[in-house]
This record gives structure tokens, sequence and C-alpha cells, in this order.
């Protein structure tokens, strides 16, 4: 098996057969598809999950875990050399998997990302621009979407999606740190490639100034080591900088306290 998509679903039964449907406009080579229903609540979703079930869908059910943990039980799982996570309201385009599928054979990286197209809702801020890899502004910020295809000998060998996070919405933000700091090789195809749904609704649109820098202090920590190391090589605090251009002294006394504080614990 060349490929399994990985598409963890919660309450999303409404958008999840336009996932699966975009899945299939690929046709070259036998792909799977691995359905994860995290504890969903709403009875158009759980009426979903069961027809999927009855079409023969490999469905993965469990107790509400969140995302990182059914990404890692869908991979867990998953019977294909390389791996697609397929958010359920999103879709893919054939053109993604092929090329993905293409520069992962030549043997010239580890990690395949693309550009989005957006609809649905018109949110500005949701909008993100992926650009060519640029690893060390991954200490800082993530400009990578979790869907990107990448081998799972990669999610193997560091340990998977980190459960640990204070909350949800950056998983995939530790995840390509993760891949970087273990020397992994990235990939950006300068195309759109996917579309990505911005939905006022939408877990990541819950997601607080707070909850951001509670999950902010906590990669800065964890790879406080990683990052202590990479300050003069990669002028990463610069790009703290560029973050809060209005404030960058108040911006370059938080970021600079926070690394102290990490070192000293």
């Amino acid at each position: 098996m060349i490929l399994s998509v990985v598409i963890p679903c919660y309450n999303h039964g409404e958008f999840v057969q336009d996932a699966i449907d975009s899945v299939l406009t690929y046709q070259d080579q036998s792909i799977e598809i691995i359905i994860v229903d995290d504890g969903s609540t709403d009875l158009a979703t759980i009426n979903k999950i069961d027809e999927l079930k009855k079409a023969g869908y490999h469905i993965i059910q469990h107790k509400n875990s969140g995302l990182a943990f059914s990404r890692n039980a869908g991979i867990l799982a998953a019977r294909g050399k390389y791996i697609l996570p397929l958010d359920a309201d999103n879709k893919i385009k054939s053109d993604y998997i092929r090329k993905g599928i293409k520069l992962l054979d030549q043997g010239i990286c580890d990690i395949v990302y693309a550009k989005p197209s957006f609809f649905g809702e018109n949110i500005p801020e949701r909008k993100f621009l992926p650009y060519e890899f640029l690893g060390h502004r991954l200490f800082s910020s993530n400009y990578i979407d979790a869907c990107a295809i990448f081998r799972k000998s990669v999610w193997k060998k560091i340990g998977g999606y980190d459960e640990k996070m204070p909350y949800q919405g950056h998983e995939d933000w530790e995840f390509w740190l993760k891949c970087y700091v273990n020397e992994f090789r990235f990939v950006f195809i300068n195309e759109e490639l996917y579309e990505y749904r911005i939905d006022k609704g939408s877990m990541i649109t819950q997601i607080s100034s707070q909850k951001f820098e509670a999950n902010q202090d906590y990669i800065m920590i964890k790879y406080k080591n990683q990052i202590f190391n990479h300050i003069e090589r990669t002028h990463c605090f610069q790009q703290f900088y560029e973050n809060d251009q209005k404030n960058y002294l108040r911006t370059s006394f938080k970021y600079l306290s926070k690394f102290f504080r990490a070192l000293l614990e």
C-alpha cells in the first residue's frame, strides 16, 4: 500500500463525505482511507459514521481524546508507506497525492507540503501562506498545515503527534518542529493543491491568545536546548520581532524572559 489518508472526524459529519470524495479522485494507485471518529456527539455525524462503516470504510472509533490522539490512532493502523492527514472539513486535489508520492519515491525528501486554496467563510486572519522551508522559523510560529504527505517511518521515529500539549490546535506545529530537529527533509510545492475550509465554528477559531501562548510556551520549553543552539546561527529572534513589529521591545523582552526561564527549569 503506497498511501494511507487519515481523516479525523469530530462532529463534522456534514463535511466528511466531501473529504472522502476528494481523495477518491485519485485513481493512479490503490490507497486506503481511514476515518477516525473522535467520540462525535452530533447525531448527524454519528449516523454518517455508521453509514460509512456499513459501506465498508475503515472506521476507528474511540471516546473523545483530541486531534493528536486521533491522528496517532489512524496512523498506527495505517498500512501505507506514506501518510496524508486530511481534516474532515477540507478537500484534497489528486495532483497533491500524485506529486507528493513522486517526490517521496525519488528519495529527495521525507515530507511534502503545499499551498491551500480557501473556501467557506471570509475571515482574512484565518488565511495563511506557506513558503519554502526555513526550519528555524518553526521555533517562533507555524506555516505548514497538517495536510502534508510524509513517510510513516518519520512518524514512527519521532513518536507521533504530541498528545500532551496544553490545548488542541497546534499539534501539527509541534510535529513539524520535531521533524526538523530530527533532520528530516521538507519539500514545498508552490501550488494550491488542497482546499482549506474557513469556518467560524471550527476548533482553530476557538483558540484564544492565552491558549496560543500556553501552547507556544510548551513548545519553547520542550525545545529550549535546540532553540538556544540556533539563536545566533539562524537569527530566530528576528522572526520573533517581525511577529510584533509595533511592539518589538516588549516582544523581545517577552521571548528573552521565556528563554531564560526555560533554561533555568
